[in-house]
């Protein structure tokens, strides 16, 4: 997976992106995937405690 992030940051990187806007919008990815996995979670907890009454 490593060998895979950093081809994205060199490709980004050739395509004119500066280094420090390539880490960002990984840092910013990273982000949004992690609050999805915790919105979907909250998710899906509160339908299985509505269910249950």
């Amino acid at each position: 997976m490593a060998d895979d992030v950093s081809n994205i940051c060199l490709s980004a990187i050739e395509a004119g992106w500066k280094p420090e806007e390539v880490v960002a919008a990984l840092v910013e990815l990273a982000d949004n995937m992690m609050l999805e996995l915790i919105t979907n979670r909250n998710t899906e907890r509160d339908i299985l405690q509505y269910l249950r009454r």
